[in-house]
């Protein structure tokens, strides 16, 4: 809450009339009532004493550890994007910002806020005036948001800081932020590091880059159906066990996995299903597949390693 309300409530708490406080700290009652409706503020040699008087800490009074709530973010960005709706961008511009000069230090209101902004922003088209003004201070948020010691909330702004950059074709700056962002993150790191080459005309690298995201990818798939036919066993669904094993099979051969990963997920479902003959011939193809080494180079889809 802002200090006038903070003054009011407490002070309606305590059943103080206005003229009391003001006779308590030598002030005049319109004074008093100038602080509750925020037109001006207590003088600062008055601000211990009327914590004191209210019965507050000074944290609480200059509200210096308040944060807002989800709701409340949620609730004030909504408000920004009737008033652009309304009365145009600059008024919502100048209404966030207000905001973020009370609560400067909360970092998912400064990233909830350049987003709507941005969004807005991106639908004026390029003919708005002062575009480009608006535009570097919607950066200088995603730069704030990105210190934030909340990963979820710092991650989101660098990756949409990489995006930015990548658009002005300011390479340096895009790595710069791309090597912030950790290797295993809800953003995609690795489709950013390749766009990245693309635009440098590194295509080899951004080609490696690419084929190493889908050989991760297709190994999780490979563990994904190996663990759904494990529980379709565990369930006694011996036929969509075997469909899953098939699947899993047939993608490490479509996807040109090392041969011995077509035949994890079948030696599984045969153990599962004590099937001592398919038991015996699959443990045969993984030996045999073990003693090939896969070679990248002899794919089609991870020629670049």
């Amino acid at each position: 809450m802002p200090i006038n309300i903070v003054i009011r409530e407490k002070r309606k708490q305590l059943g103080m009339t206005q003229e009391q406080v003001a006779e308590y700290l030598g002030v005049s009652a319109p004074a008093v009532n100038k602080w509750e409706k925020g037109v001006s503020y207590p003088d600062i040699c008055l601000i211990s004493s009327l914590a004191r008087l209210l019965k507050v800490d000074l944290n609480t009074l200059l509200c210096f550890h308040e944060e807002l709530s989800e709701q409340e973010i949620y609730s004030f960005c909504h408000e920004i994007t009737k008033i652009i709706e309304k009365d145009g961008f600059k008024c919502g511009f100048d209404m966030a910002f207000d905001k973020l000069h009370e609560y400067p230090n909360c970092y998912a209101l400064i990233h909830s806020i350049a987003l709507i902004l941005n969004g807005a922003l991106l639908m004026l088209g390029s003919d708005y005036t002062d575009k480009e003004f608006y535009k570097e201070q919607i950066i200088a948020l995603y730069d704030r948001a990105a210190k934030s010691g909340d990963e979820r909330i710092r991650n989101g702004a660098v990756f949409l800081l990489v995006s930015d950059y990548l658009g002005r074709k300011e390479f340096d700056k895009a790595q710069e932020m791309l090597d912030l962002l950790p290797e295993r993150t809800a953003w995609d790191k690795n489709q950013l590091q390749a766009n990245l080459y693309v635009q440098k005309n590194r295509l080899d690298e951004a080609s490696e880059v690419l084929e190493r995201k889908l050989l991760a990818g297709v190994n999780e798939v490979q563990m994904t159906l190996i663990s759904l036919a494990e529980i379709e066993t565990k369930k006694n669904n011996a036929e969509n066990a075997d469909q899953l094993s098939m699947i899993s099979k047939n993608s490490a051969e479509l996807f040109e996995l090392w041969d011995y990963c077509s035949f994890i997920a079948p030696l599984q479902n045969a153990v599962a299903k004590k099937d001592v003959e398919k038991c015996i011939a699959n443990i045969r193809s993984l030996l045999s597949s073990s003693q090939i080494q896969w070679d990248s180079k002899k794919t089609f889809l991870y020629q670049h390693f």
